[in-house]
């Protein structure tokens, strides 16, 4: 499944945090932008690894 990331995070810590998750399954694109090619299993390793306040919006 291919998805686009974004975020607005200020808090340096967390941010960095995430931009380093998700620069291991996808290309970066902009400051706070990654489009990821992920199969199921990925998308689940994503969602796990990112932390919780992430997780929460990622379903929708």
């Amino acid at each position: 499944m291919f998805i686009v990331v974004s975020y607005d995070i200020s808090e340096d810590k967390r941010r960095t945090k995430i931009h380093s998750v998700l620069k291991g399954y996808g290309q970066w694109m902009q400051y706070s932008v990654f489009e990821c090619d992920l199969t199921p299993t990925q998308y689940g390793d994503v969602l796990h690894t990112l932390p919780f306040s992430a997780r929460r919006y990622a379903n929708g």
